[in-house]
């Protein structure tokens, strides 16, 4: 079995339930990310595009943790909790990923493990670059 390396990014607490992030070989598995920024805080309370902003940066955080780029980001899941958020969504996944877009698939969904989250995000990445 390939060596697993929890990936956390520098300013982020480890926790000891998850890891931000999981390389398996030539492939990182990036945890689903909500809006709170390195300290906790929830960015963008009802705002589904600062929302996915920051979902994204914290992606860019981990996966340039490992080595890697956004650039290398083959496959990403959203879960959303409002169809009417997709629009905003979508901007910020096609201003992140402006040529060569990772495989997307995007998932309507009740909830979120709190309310105030509206999106979540995550992502492989091939590491063989």
């Amino acid at each position: 079995m390939a060596e697993r390396k929890p990936i956390v990014p520098p300013g982020v607490a480890p926790n000891p339930a998850l890891s931000p992030g999981i390389q398996v070989g030539d492939f990182l598995f990036v945890s689903g990310n909500v809006g709170q920024d390195q300290n906790g805080n929830l960015v963008g309370e009802g705002d589904c595009e600062a929302q996915s902003r920051q979902v994204m940066a914290n992606i860019r955080a981990i996966v340039e943790a490992a080595g890697a780029t956004m650039a290398d980001v083959v496959k990403i899941t959203c879960f959303l909790t409002d169809v009417a958020d997709y629009p905003a969504y979508s901007k910020v996944r096609a201003e992140t990923f402006p040529s060569s877009p990772p495989a997307s698939s995007t998932v309507m969904v009740v909830a979120l493990v709190r309310p105030e989250f509206l999106v979540e995000v995550e992502a492989i990445v091939n590491m063989s670059g």
